[in-house]
């Protein structure tokens, strides 16, 4: 929170979601600032805060009026503004009325489209009281939140009513009121502890005058606190907390001060599966779970409460828990009684997409897709057989009653009841791990069955997806397509996985309509993901250029060969070895753009440099190795061995012309160039590297 701010605006309203508050807090403070700069109103710094029922402006530095500037306007061109008589055309007299200017004050330029109308104008220096009435009117018309409302006989709308409004500057209040809403120096304490409204004598007292009154404005400071109590409650009672990072922050902008109270919940409702009790607790309820100190949850929860803990408190929300439980236990009984492998074709009535069929059809699919990638990887038929069912049951859990209750539980419920069935650890461990990563961090999965199951998903939601039309354009990607495909490349990166994709999803195609036309579209939008993981490795964006522009799509290939360039070019031999494969690549290049079609002839008796007889001997002689070292992944090898060439290759570059006038002497060193180029042409694109010292 600023300490120095001479300005304040206050929204008190009814509670708003807790969900509005935070995107809430970011639009304003840089809508803020944007409208103070284009109002030409200096300030040095603007923050908000928020608690349920009040959103608070601060800005410092405010200055008390605009600056003076002179601005200079363009106007119709030299020709439009006059007629032939040279009297103004009404283009002219227009633009002279609309900046209040008169004749005298313009004067003509010439410009590259020709003579053109200006004028200079000073703007006038308006006091700040006098402007912010409109920037508040804008600010609270403006900020987007989800859901607005009507109430009273207001035509305004906003999340929840506005009960009042603050408005201070330099410590006096501002006028301003926005049907029939007055401002004042009055805010609201703790709406139960202390509900009545308090005046605020100067903007450095607020926030103290607040906490006094049972509110904790700063956001920041809540959640610290909130943490703090959270931590120290869960350590008195020997336990520690589920992850609750992300419930940290709704329960955040649920309290404006907050309360830990300890609760206790009968014990017998434990043995319904962890995931769906701690959905109960944090999903509907907003309660944080507790585990005891070898991981297994207990029956006690804390409530961050806004008011003081009390029996009354404690058992209020034990109550409504144990109804929830009650459910909870009535849905996974009535689940039991069915196996997951009962369920499979009951997903033939459940529709994934009208153009893609049911679910049970995305499961065919996806078993299609898993097929050719274990022919690809060479699975024996243990892991075919274990990756083929895990696809079979790896949906079924969306018709349970637990997962119809709490979709965030898709997969892990799945999960749980496969192990219940007696289906392998591995089958049920991928019926969790297809989903992931499901946020920012989420761990991949690295066992083969989960790993193939998991592309096998995200490829049929890109395939399918973009089948139907729905392709992701600009910051739009409903169906999180963008991060769907950088988890496949992930995947196969980090588990040492090799799969042709072009030739993948061109086996594949036939599932999808219009597949085959796809392909390409397919491949470069996976591709760019790509380039954004291989960069943020640290790689030169010219060597990631380089690997991705060979044509080839095996992207945990090619993420090894761009690891190895940028290895081993730290190395200023093989640097310049590859500027060297570059000038090679550059001349070939050159002539087969204006000779597509033509034949080299090769003879090697037309040497007549020696030269060009040792780069001929050189690459010769080594073929075979460079041949196993490519097949092999051996990139530092090779690299070695290259670099033994190096002189060699700068010698012929130093000695020999190759576009000779002798057009047999010419195609002969154009052959011997293109024959070596040829045996490296999947490892990168020479053409997109740079000279680096």
């Amino acid at each position: 929170m600023i300490g120095d701010a001479n300005f304040l605006l206050e929204i008190g309203t009814e509670e708003i979601p807790a969900g509005y508050l935070s995107p809430a807090i970011e639009f304003i403070k840089k809508t803020m600032s944007q409208a103070l700069g284009e109002e030409r109103i200096g300030f040095r710094e603007v923050d908000v805060c928020a608690t349920p029922r009040r959103i608070a402006v601060f800005v410092s530095g405010l200055e008390e009026s605009q600056k003076e500037e002179e601005v200079e306007m363009k106007g119709p061109s030299a020709k439009a503004a006059y007629d032939g008589g040279g009297k103004p055309t009404k283009a002219l007299e227009g633009f002279l009325k609309a900046n209040s200017l008169e004749a005298g004050d313009t004067f003509t330029r010439s410009t590259e489209k020709g003579d053109y109308i200006f004028a200079k104008k000073r703007l006038e220096s308006k006091s700040t009281v006098s402007i912010i009435p409109g920037l508040v009117e804008k600010l609270v018309q403006a900020v987007p939140f989800p859901k607005r409302m009507h109430w009273s006989d207001k035509s305004m709308l906003f999340p929840r009513p506005i009960a009042y409004f603050l408005i201070l500057f330099n410590d006096r209040p501002v006028e301003f009121e926005l049907e029939g809403i007055g401002a004042s120096n009055r805010t609201r304490g703790h709406y139960i502890q202390h509900n009545r409204m308090l005046e605020v004598k100067s903007i450095a007292s607020y926030a103290e005058l607040l906490r006094k009154n049972g509110v904790i404005l700063d956001q920041r400071e809540r959640r610290e606190t909130i943490a703090r109590e959270l931590e120290s409650t869960a350590a008195s009672q020997g336990c520690s907390l589920v992850e609750y990072e992300d419930l940290l922050d709704t329960v955040t902008f649920l309290v404006e001060h907050p309360f830990p109270v300890l609760c206790v919940f009968d014990p017998a409702f434990l043995p319904i599966p962890d995931p769906v009790l701690i959905a109960e607790m944090e999903e509907h309820q907003k309660y944080f779970p507790l585990r005891d100190a070898k991981g297994k949850l207990v029956n006690r929860f804390i409530v961050i409460s806004n008011n003081p803990a009390t029996d009354h408190v404690k058992e209020g929300n034990v109550r409504v828990v144990t109804a929830r439980f009650n459910d909870a236990r009535f849905f996974y009984e009535e689940d039991r009684k069915m196996k997951l492998a009962d369920r499979v074709d009951s997903l033939k009535s459940v529709l994934f997409h009208k153009e893609l069929g049911s679910i049970y059809d995305k499961v065919e699919r996806m078993r299609e897709i898993a097929r050719r990638a274990a022919d690809y990887l060479g699975l024996g038929d243990e892991d075919r057989t274990r990756i083929d069912r895990a696809i079979l049951l790896c949906k079924t859990d969306l018709n349970t009653r637990v997962v119809f209750e709490f979709t965030s539980l898709q997969g892990k419920i799945g999960s749980i009841y496969a192990r219940l069935d007696g289906e392998e650890a591995a089958v049920a461990d991928a019926i969790d791990d297809h989903y992931k990563p499901r946020f920012q961090g989420d761990p991949l999965p690295t066992a083969m069955t989960s790993v193939i199951v998991s592309i096998a998903e995200k490829l049929d939601n890109i395939f399918g997806t973009f089948s139907v039309g729905n392709v992701p354009k600009g910051s739009h990607d409903p169906y999180a397509l963008r991060r769907q495909a950088g988890a496949v490349v992930e995947l196969l990166i980090q588990n040492g996985i090799t799969i042709p994709m072009r030739e993948l999803l061109q086996g594949v195609a036939g599932g999808y309509k219009n597949g085959g036309a796809l392909v390409d579209e397919l491949l470069s939008f996976i591709s760019a993901r790509a380039k954004t993981i291989y960069t943020d490795r640290g790689f030169r964006y010219d060597v990631v250029d380089a690997c991705l522009s060979t044509g080839k799509y095996d992207y945990c290939e090619l993420f090894r060969i761009a690891s190895s360039i940028h290895d081993f070019r730290k190395n200023e031999k093989f640097s310049q070895m590859l500027l060297s494969f570059k000038r090679m690549n550059n001349i070939v290049t050159a002539f087969r753009k204006e000779n597509p079609d033509h034949r080299l002839a090769f003879d090697a008796s037309l040497f007549s440099e020696e030269a060009e007889r040792e780069l001929y001997r050189f690459f010769e002689e080594r073929r075979p190795l460079i041949e196993q070292h490519l097949a092999r992944g051996e990139y530092i090898q090779l690299y070695e061995m290259l670099i033994q060439g190096k002189a060699i290759i700068d010698t012929f570059f130093d000695k020999v012309l190759v576009m000779d006038k002798d057009t047999r002497v010419r195609d002969n060193r154009l052959h011997l160039l293109e024959g070596i180029l040829q045996g490296f042409r999947n490892l990168l694109d020479f053409s997109k590297l740079e000279d680096v010292k």
